[in-house]
């Protein structure tokens, strides 16, 4: 049997056949010629001297060449490039960020292109894969590597999610990006760029929420989200990220109008198609508060990414909103028993399963009062995450509501050590909880000088409020050094005149009334006491105002929303006075106040049913104002008899006044 010899494995014609198994990549035609082996990076900055070192630091020793357009920096970024030996050419910015990625292409003489944000490192385990790449022929089919983003979350400590892009791939004018914003890859202008899966990984810090303020990219990035999708409305992935974004920013109508454009498209599923479903059945959730037809979207996504785990755990978290606990509990243990298969999905939360997933769960069992249940649970999430502010203090409630006052404390007290003045205010308050009140009130004045002046105030509130219901002293003393320091704060003042009435201490009340009404706002509480006060004195165009100014700053403030309601009826404002009631939930405190006087609105329009329904709503709620209703009822019932409609009236008496 006749054998090839040479010295040089890399020149037998079995090594040249073989080196396009790299990543299961195809083997090029035999004709396709080949350029310079070695990779070319290839970026776009501007004004990225907080990273670019670190980014370029990372790649330098596998990278032949590296190319980067800068669009207008300001800062030390250019000059950082050149120390690390880039070819560096400048273009000013046109809103584009396609056209920009490819000034960077056309300067690549590789075989082989890295596309790289200044925000981003190669992960140190994936140089020796780029290193074999540099020889790896190429043809038409790009890499994937998994992008790995460091995110913010309520956990307090850091996060990742993780996606795949085609980041790698031939050099040739062939392959180009496309799109002002959110670009993709594509050969000869229309066809995406078919790629094969990599495990090579790239951090990026971008996403947190300091890095997303300080570039204003949710400003910047609109506009060029909708010329995104007028230049390129046939192109899914356009209509993806702008019904994303619109639902990221609070906008639910016009997320789920682009979401649902984007799947009507006729072709195969993309690979960000998993996180759409996830996004319009949270779309209509949260913002259509349609529960069922969110799980039913989720229900259709599965049919074509099954077992993806962001779609399970939404359906699961849907699932728990309807009450359907236990269902809701087989749907997290799915998720996090198939933890292992997340690298099959193109785009995943890192997080799902380490602490999301068990917190969840915990959560479940909350719900139904079953806490000893929920502790090991919670134990699970905080085990994953022990640096996680959020889970540190959810553990410690967990303890101290299952009656384990030592491991409460323990993890208060460390609370209060590592989390700055939040962990310090909640450990004052499982004292205060604890009727450890000498003790907290010392602790609070030893750390004075390290609490922020409106920390201060708040814990100050606490110790009036405790020494009033606890009947330890005079709360006083503690009312008047918070409006020190907060002259408006509306909780103190609403404490403090209730004390002043309760000693019937008619001149300190009527002196503390007068000067509040000057002192500056700064929460939606104060705006809620000058808008109450002003009401109590008939000024309702004032008290309108007030209540206005507040839900600016608090837009969904239940209280707010009904002063504003209250004042604009009074003025005969009907319809302004209907949309602020829209605002008071159904477990608010003035949620009776708030269909009663919605009632009180329609009766006096002449619609008698329509009052009538809104009284028997408030039979439903979790705790009604039973004086209030029978007040209200009062009304319409005469109403009703002045319209001859007795039985109506004896109907609605018998059914609300039962």
């Amino acid at each position: 049997m006749p054998l090839e010899i040479v010295d040089d494995y890399r020149d037998s014609a079995f090594a040249r056949a073989q080196t396009g198994l790299l990543f299961n990549l195809p083997a090029p035609p035999v004709d396709c010629e080949q350029l310079p082996v070695g990779i070319s990076l290839c970026m776009i900055v501007k004004n990225e001297e907080r990273f670019l070192a670190d980014c370029l630091r990372s790649v330098r020793d596998v990278v032949d060449e590296i190319n980067i357009v800068d669009t207008g920096s300001s800062d030390r970024t250019v000059e950082i490039a050149l120390e690390f030996g880039a070819n560096v050419i400048f273009r000013a910015w046109r809103d584009d960020f396609g056209w920009a990625r490819n000034e960077s292409l056309a300067l690549a003489t590789r075989r082989w292109t890295l596309v790289l944000d200044a925000d981003e490192e190669i992960a140190p385990e994936s140089l020796s894969l780029l290193r074999a790449l540099r020889e790896t022929p190429a043809d038409l089919t790009g890499v994937y590597v998994r992008i790995q983003n460091l995110v913010d979350d309520a956990s307090g400590a850091a996060s990742t999610m993780t996606h795949v892009l085609a980041r790698i791939f031939p050099t040739t004018p062939r392959i180009r990006y496309r799109n002002v914003i959110h670009e993709s890859v594509v050969v000869d202008g229309t066809e995406h760029l078919y790629s094969v899966m990599s495990p090579v990984l790239i951090r990026h810090k971008g996403y947190t929420a300091a890095m997303m303020d300080g570039r204003a990219k949710n400003e910047r990035n609109k506009p060029l989200l909708e010329r995104a999708i007028r230049e390129a409305s046939g192109d899914a992935f356009s209509w993806f990220n702008f019904g994303i974004s619109a639902i990221v920013a609070g906008d639910f109508e016009s997320g789920i109008e682009a979401l649902e454009r984007m799947f009507a498209m006729p072709g195969p599923q993309r690979a960000f198609f998993p996180i759409g479903y996830v996004m319009l059945a949270s779309a209509y959730a949260d913002g259509r508060k349609d529960v069922e037809r969110g799980i039913a979207i989720l229900d259709d996504g599965l049919t074509h990414c099954p077992g993806h785990p962001n779609v399970v755990f939404t359906r699961a978290h849907l699932l728990a909103q309807l009450g359907r606990f236990d269902e809701a509990r087989d749907e997290y243990d799915a998720v996090m028993a198939g933890a292992f298969n997340a690298a099959q999905h193109s785009m995943v939360d890192d997080e799902i399963w380490t602490w999301k997933a068990p917190l969840n769960v915990a959560t479940t069992y909350v719900k139904e009062k079953r806490f000893i249940e929920a502790v090991p649970w919670f134990e699970r999430a905080f085990a994953s995450k022990p640096d996680s502010t959020l889970l540190r203090g959810l553990m410690a409630s967990a303890y101290e509501r299952v009656g384990r006052f030592y491991d409460a404390e323990r993890l208060f007290r460390e609370a209060s050590e590592r989390d700055g003045q939040p962990g310090f205010v909640e450990y004052v308050n499982y004292l205060m909880r604890r009727r450890r009140f000498t003790e907290a009130f010392e602790r609070v004045e030893q750390r004075r000088d390290a609490i922020a002046d409106n920390v201060y105030a708040a814990l100050l509130y606490s110790a009036a409020q405790t020494t009033r219901d606890e009947r330890l002293g005079d709360p006083e003393p503690f009312a008047l050094r918070a409006l020190a320091l907060e002259p408006g704060n509306g909780h103190v003042l609403r404490l403090l005149d209730g004390v002043y009435a309760a000693a019937g201490n008619g001149a300190k009340r009527e002196r503390l009334r007068q000067a509040e009404l000057d002192a500056p706002l700064a929460d939606a509480a104060d705006f809620a006491r000058r808008s109450y006060r002003l009401l109590e004195d008939g000024r309702l165009d004032d008290a309108l105002d007030a209540a206005r100014e507040g839900l600016a700053h608090a837009p969904s403030d239940g209280v707010l929303s009904f002063n504003a309601a209250l004042a604009a009826a009074r003025l005969r404002r009907d319809g302004e006075a209907l949309a602020h009631l829209e605002g008071v939930g159904d477990d608010d405190a003035h949620a009776t106040a708030a269909f009663a006087l919605r009632a009180e609105i329609l009766r006096r329009s002449g619609d008698l049913d329509g009052a009538i329904v809104e009284l028997r709503r408030i039979r439903g709620l979790a705790a009604r104002d039973d004086d209030a209703l029978r007040h209200a009822t009062v009304g319409l019932a005469t109403a009703l008899l002045e319209a001859g409609r007795f039985d109506d009236a004896g109907k609605l008496a018998a059914f609300v006044l039962d």
